[in-house]
């Protein structure tokens, strides 16, 4: 029986929060402040859904629904004041320097968030580098957040790739569920303890950061390896900025 072909990867795309900032923490205070502020009970039950992955309007409509419209504004915007207050975020180990070796390799990047663009910059701020994105979606660019696939699409129509040929790393449940969605390979970046979730919202492989994930050149070729550990889920990339 003839073996199959390898894919080959055309691109690699991140999401932002959870993937290449840690800002799980500050996301979290901000909405529980929100709630206690408005006498709401926080939810129990699908906290890592409710509170991340999404833009703001849709958790804002989701968490504050018995809220005027007025109120629930009020909230988006000051939750966009919060995000671009931050003078600092922490990076998620290992990434900064694993986007560099992609950029260095001459792969495709793009970046794909449900956060807007001051927090973007203050991320880009943060990088020992310039901006190694050829594109960036951003919540204020589409029309449906995650976890509809509508972002991955339009940075794979940006990007003029097939989506199907587009390596994603992503964090929460909705970002997973929009990754795969539009067709892409997803490596889910989280805990242990949401492996399962993420695997079962469409991604293929989970890894809890980036400390083990490289890119390796063997035979001419360029791989993204997520665990150099694990050789068998190396990636097959295409170098043509």
């Amino acid at each position: 029986m003839k073996k199959s072909s390898p894919t080959i990867y055309d691109a690699v795309i991140f999401d932002m929060d959870g993937v290449i900032i840690d800002s799980k923490e500050h996301v979290e205070k901000f909405w529980l402040q929100k709630l206690e502020q408005y006498n709401i009970d926080p939810p129990t039950e699908n906290r890592e859904l409710k509170f991340h992955g999404r833009p703001a309007r849709p958790t804002v409509n989701d968490l504050f629904a018995e809220l005027p419209e007025e109120t629930r504004e009020k909230i988006i915007t000051e939750c966009a004041e919060y995000d671009a207050s931050v003078t600092n975020y922490k990076m998620i180990s290992g990434a900064e320097s694993f986007i560099k070796e992609c950029f260095d390799a001459d792969i495709r990047i793009g970046l794909v968030t449900s956060a807007l663009p001051g927090k973007v910059n203050r991320m880009l701020e943060g990088l020992s580098f310039p901006s190694p994105f050829e594109v960036m979606v951003t919540a204020d660019q589409v029309t449906n957040g995650k976890p509809d696939p509508e972002c991955y699409l339009k940075a794979a129509d940006k990007l003029n790739i097939n989506p199907k040929k587009i390596v994603v790393f992503e964090d929460s449940i909705a970002g997973v569920k929009a990754a795969a969605g539009a067709g892409a390979t997803v490596v889910g970046v989280n805990d242990n303890h949401l492996a399962q979730p993420l695997l079962a919202a469409g991604a293929n492989k989970i890894i809890q950061d980036f400390t083990s994930a490289a890119v390796q050149h063997k035979d001419g070729e360029i791989f993204v390896v997520p665990n150099k550990h694990e050789d068998r889920n190396r990636l097959l990339l295409q170098t043509h900025r």
